[in-house]
């Protein structure tokens, strides 16, 4: 009984975290956003289905106490390991993205903090233009993924799009070249710098600080399958600028 004890004692079971709002995103969804059922569907139940096969993917191992984004991480250049990665990668990348919605209501660019801000103003001429740029680029991905905007080494803003389960913190993983739609010289040349800066040993200090969720599941229920810009448009809205904020400034460990 004691052996039995002292096993159980050290196994960890990956769980989906609790967002500060999940009661009442439960109960009456996210305002103008997303309804309770859509919520379900791409918290509650989706999030739960990604833990619960990391759990089971990684009990008794290495990565059994380690974080989503800590096994992502670890696992990213073994192939032997996609679907450690796979999971680990989207319970992340999910809990990325929900930790930044609020109920919806207009944009204020005030709530940006005034060096963010300069920085977005900088790089993309406008807020405008910024919101633009995004949300392009998660509407034209063909498929499932995330949008992410980061800050690289330089501090320098850049927007990200990983398809499938990419990764913003790895440049080798972050498959930002779709592979499965029509391939351009341009992505062939992206992929042999690629594969000469980690064959040089670069390192990638990515920091994420918004995402947008392309995967069907975060708006089939609400918008079908014809909704995904008007998705797209509503959810700039529901963007919690707080958030972002303490990104810029915080380590980022979930």
């Amino acid at each position: 009984m004691n052996v039995l004890r002292q096993v159980i004692s050290r196994r960890s079971i990956h769980l989906a975290p609790r967002l500060p709002l999940e009661t009442t995103y439960k109960e009456n969804g996210i305002k103008g956003l997303m309804s309770a059922q859509q919520f379900q569907t791409a918290w509650c139940d989706y999030q739960s289905y990604l833990t619960r096969n990391l759990t089971l993917r990684t009990v008794d191992s290495e990565y059994e106490t380690r974080t989503p984004m800590a096994i992502a991480l670890s696992t990213a250049k073994d192939p032997q390991k996609a679907d450690i990665f796979h999971y680990a990668s989207q319970a992340h990348n999910n809990h990325f993205f929900f930790q930044q919605l609020k109920e919806s209501s207009p944009f204020n660019e005030n709530e940006i903090k005034p060096s963010l801000l300069r920085s977005l103003q900088s790089t993309f001429q406008s807020m405008e233009n910024f919101k633009n740029e995004l949300l392009l680029a998660a509407d034209v991905m063909s498929g499932n993924g995330w949008v992410y905007l980061i800050e690289d080494e330089n501090k320098i803003l850049k927007i990200v799009s990983c398809n499938n389960d990419g990764t913003p913190y790895l440049y080798t993983r972050n498959q930002s070249v779709d592979l499965n739609a029509t391939f351009e010289y341009s992505d062939f040349k992206k992929l042999q710098r690629q594969r000469e800066d980690l064959k040089n040993g670069v390192k990638d200090y990515s920091l994420p600080l918004l995402c947008i969720n392309v995967w069907e599941y975060a708006y089939l229920v609400d918008y079908g399958v014809n909704g995904k810009a008007e998705y797209l448009e509503k959810l700039w809205d529901s963007i919690d600028w707080n958030v972002i904020n303490k990104r810029v400034f915080s380590n980022i460990e979930m």
